[in-house]
């Protein structure tokens, strides 16, 4: 005969257990909600208070925006972080071995992702240096990634292209980049005509376009302490007389706001096009020039 313990169910059937179960869950249930709601608060409380310490700090808007956006990203994983461990805490599980266990795998990953290690130390460099913020317009890696600053963080950065795709880089992939927000840029255009053209032409032909420029679209411009243009539309010198044997190439510089820089060089080009038009003197073009020889007729 085999000997069976049987277990004694009548105690589950009792109102006092299930009344003492129901108690505590109720009661547990009830904590876990109040931390969900405080952590709702302390988000956005959170989201307030560093919104008012940047309003008042005196700092550019790019870079006020690019900070303001990583500590709200990271204070918000530290208050997920704790309202996680003390939901746990309250169901009552042991954290103190959870967070011991996740030190010891946080140093493992460490010693594996060095890739991770290295995004987080350039993100720091790149944030403290201020190499760019929100809302620059950047080249990055020479031209491999072009556009808009959308967000810098410790591990990425999102770059949204002209096309308005949405390009994210690792931060220890950045070895070159270009900033073309910093207050000034000097706009480069370069213009070939046909050796056959006067100079003089071209020169009155900038000099029109910068008059135009300067009397029309002031605001392109940018200026010292005392309003004067630093720099207006103006015929830098004849830089190349190769240019694959095309003619001239004529180089004209300005410098400009760094928020009109494209704008500044699309008029520039246009008119140009127009002044030197009007002045008869032609943009060289690649051309091929055939000769025919005529054989010679014999004399009578």
């Amino acid at each position: 005969m085999l000997a069976f313990d049987w277990i004694d169910w009548t105690g589950y059937l009792e109102w006092e257990y299930w009344s003492t179960q129901l108690s505590l869950l109720l009661h547990r249930a009830i904590v876990i909600c109040f931390i969900i709601i405080m952590t709702w608060i302390a988000l956005k409380t959170r989201k307030i208070l560093i919104s008012r310490i940047f309003t008042l700090a005196r700092m550019a808007d790019k870079q006020r925006n690019t900070l303001e956006s990583l500590l709200l990203s990271f204070t918000r994983y530290v208050f997920y972080i704790i309202a996680f461990l003390m939901i746990l805490s309250n169901l009552g599980l042991e954290i103190g071995p959870i967070i011991a266990g996740a030190g010891v795998i946080g140093l493992a990953v460490g010693f594996g992702a060095q890739t991770l290690v290295k995004d987080l130390i350039t993100g720091f460099f790149i944030i403290f240096e201020d190499q760019f913020s929100v809302g620059d317009y950047v080249s990055i890696n020479n031209g491999q990634i072009n556009g808009t600053v959308e967000s810098v963080g410790l591990r990425a950065t999102k770059i949204r292209t002209w096309a308005q795709h949405v390009v994210v880089i690792q931060n220890s992939e950045i070895r070159v980049s270009q900033n073309y927000n910093r207050e000034r840029m000097r706009v480069i255009v370069n213009v070939t005509v046909p050796y056959e053209m006067e100079p003089a032409d071209v020169e009155k032909a900038v000099y029109a376009v910068s008059q135009d420029l300067l009397r029309n679209q002031p605001h392109l411009f940018l200026r010292d302490g005392n309003g004067e243009v630093l720099e207006p539309p103006q015929l830098y010198g004849i830089t190349d007389v190769e240019n694959n044997a095309l003619g001239a190439k004529y180089t004209v510089v300005s410098l400009v706001k760094d928020e009109h820089y494209w704008t500044a060089g699309k008029e520039i080009r246009k008119g140009l096009l127009r002044e030197l038009k009007a002045a008869g003197v032609t943009i060289s073009y690649p051309r091929r020039i055939e000769r025919k020889e005529f054989a010679q007729q014999p004399v009578d």
